[in-house]
């Protein structure tokens, strides 16, 4: 069985995609604070202050790109991996797992967030 250690080059890309979802986490923390803070005050809709509120649950989806970016990537890595090589060595596989599991929990968080604004905005 193939038990080389993973390679530099994938280690190295996939440290870099899991520091690129951790700082987009840190980037979408105060868009969605803002919009959980204005939805919980939001009138009616269409109303002045739930269209500001609507307005800053749009920031804090784009504010997501970041974390969703580097889960696509992560993703693409694999399936690019499996594409040219028929295959992937074990090690290779469970890095791409620990990272793809380690954005995952960081692209859920932000999901559950978005989410629970939408419902309180009656989206």
């Amino acid at each position: 069985m193939n038990e080389r250690p993973v390679s530099a080059s994938l280690a190295n890309r996939l440290a870099a995609l899991v520091g690129q979802a951790q700082s987009g986490e840190t980037a979408f923390e105060g868009p969605a604070s803002e919009a959980e803070r204005l939805a919980s005050s939001a009138g009616p809709p269409q109303s002045e202050s739930w269209i500001s509120a609507e307005e800053a649950l749009t920031a804090a989806i784009a504010a997501r790109k970041a974390t969703a970016s580097a889960l696509g990537d992560i993703d693409e890595l694999g399936a690019t991996a499996l594409q040219m090589q028929g295959g992937l060595a074990p090690k290779d596989l469970a890095a791409i797992k620990a990272a793809a599991a380690t954005v995952g929990a960081i692209d859920n968080r932000q999901s559950e967030r978005i989410d629970a604004i939408q419902k309180r905005l009656g989206l």
